[in-house]
């Protein structure tokens, strides 16, 4: 967690608020979806389609993991590269640098998971189950892991990966069941949902926070096995391309 607490003040340094901002944005980006989906369009969305439950605790459980996702994402392809004087010292352990800019997403979702609850408590609909809900983030920690040291390491030798990773995180945000149900998506469809690796993560989210339980323990498991993989993947790709660092940087 040290290394998590050096990220963020280095990320913030040389700011008027400093690390005041970590909790900032997080909340007022939830803060403005609760007011857009709760008070703005609710009506909409209620007169026209039969929700069970507060759709807007469906909404906010499912963009809490994506503003991790698109934070971690962001920053993976440039970890490495950004630190090109620490990369080249030979007693420096480079693989720190993708697991503490992962593990400094920690505050951003702890905060958003009390948002939750609190507003789940605000509207009735706040239950044990919300409990799984930092369960359901060990998968997709695992995954961002894995994700974050195969990007780094990539990022040094083709620098156009940035681009590619802007373009997914613009399109995965709505290519994902975050503002909208799996049953809203006509069937012939759904597996293209699918093929966004962030699906199954997302759906676990809501299990714990909306639907009140583990609806199927396939997701759940699908998840976790894939956060396991990509970990390995990933770490595997960072130690095949770290002997080259120095020579691109």
């Amino acid at each position: 967690m040290e290394m998590a607490k050096r990220d963020i003040s280095d990320r913030y340094s040389g700011q008027v608020l400093g690390t005041v901002w970590a909790v900032v944005h997080p909340v007022m980006t939830i803060a403005v979806f609760i007011f857009m989906f709760a008070v703005v369009f609710r009506t909409k969305v209620d007169s026209g389609l039969d929700i069970p439950g507060d759709h807007t605790l469906y909404m906010v459980s499912g963009i809490i993991p994506w503003l991790i996702v698109a934070d971690v994402l962001g920053r993976s392809s440039s970890i490495v590269s950004s630190q090109a004087s620490l990369v080249k010292q030979v007693v420096f352990p480079v693989e720190i640098l993708p697991v503490k800019m992962v593990l400094a997403t920690l505050p951003t979702f702890f905060i958003g998971f009390v948002g939750l609850c609190i507003y789940g408590l605000a509207v009735e609909r706040a239950s044990l189950a919300m409990l799984l809900y930092p369960l359901a983030a060990v998968p997709l920690y695992l995954c961002l892991l894995g994700t974050s040291f195969a990007f780094s390491a990539i990022g040094v030798f083709l620098r156009d990966i940035r681009e590619l990773i802007q373009m997914y995180t613009l399109i995965g945000v709505y290519v994902a069941p975050i503002f909208y149900f799996m049953d809203w998506v006509p069937e012939q469809l759904r597996f293209l949902i699918y093929l966004n690796p962030v699906t199954v993560f997302i759906e676990s989210f809501h299990d714990a926070a909306y639907y009140g339980g583990i609806r199927s323990w396939t997701i759940w498991l699908v998840a976790l096995s894939g956060g396991m993989i990509v970990t390995w993947g990933g770490a595997m790709i960072f130690a095949r391309l770290k002997p080259h660092f120095g020579s691109y940087l």
